[in-house]
């Protein structure tokens, strides 16, 4: 089913990423995690791509999402971010974008931590974010989406790892075999991947390789 919904504001976090909200229409029902479809007209395309709901609280007059605009593709991240208040687009029922089974390590590349932003509040709301670790791999500094809010949700348990940045505070390299085994200090615990498919799969090897049941990891496209 489709739903039009109204544009309430758009709100920029990094160089090339954005919060967008929009109007939750009336009938529109979600849960924690869940992603939808986006679709709007742009000149004579129709232009349709999913995105994470990041807003936790399903009775909200809003929904809310963060988006990563790739000028390089002219699509429909870059004609969302065109988006002016009270303009329309049209959305999708929602389904779930993975299962959240217990407590683990979230791994995230770039605009892959989208999906796991509305657990880790929910579960800092709720009092029961011990036990959980987030691993983040971006460029640079000014890339790292909600810093500081996931450094207040997670404290140390939040570890930014920077590929071209080495003059930051934050650990600088990527997330290998080395980083990884000095990192996790279990390997029976939930793992839960997200972000381009070269790093999910490389990812994934290193903690087969550490002796992680493949059972235990989720990846998330």
């Amino acid at each position: 089913m489709n739903y039009l919904a109204t544009v309430l504001n758009k709100t920029c976090l990094t160089p090339n990423v954005f919060q967008l909200s929009i109007e939750r229409p009336e009938s529109f029902t979600y849960q924690i995690g869940q992603a939808l479809e986006i679709s709007l007209h742009k000149d004579t395309e129709f232009l349709k791509a999913p995105f994470t709901i990041t807003s936790i609280y399903e009775n909200d007059k809003d929904l809310q999402f963060i988006i990563k605009v790739y000028p390089e593709h002219n699509g429909i991240t870059v004609a969302l971010s065109k988006l002016k208040v009270n303009d329309t687009i049209l959305i999708t029922d929602a389904w779930d974008s993975f299962a959240y089974k217990g407590k683990g390590v979230f791994i995230a590349a770039g605009s892959g931590i989208t999906p796991f932003i509305p657990l880790l509040r929910l579960l800092k709301e709720k009092n029961k974010i011990e036990g959980h670790k987030l691993i983040y791999a971006n460029r640079t500094e000014r890339d790292i989406i909600l810093k500081y809010e996931l450094e207040t949700i997670l404290g140390n348990s939040f570890y930014n790892l920077l590929s071209r940045d080495h003059l930051s505070k934050y650990g600088f390299g990527r997330v290998d075999y080395d980083f990884l085994s000095d990192t996790i200090d279990s390997t029976h615990q939930y793992f839960y991947l997200c972000g381009p498919k070269p790093f999910l799969d490389s990812v994934n090897k290193v903690l087969l390789k550490l002796g992680v049941n493949k059972n235990l990891i989720q990846l998330i496209y």
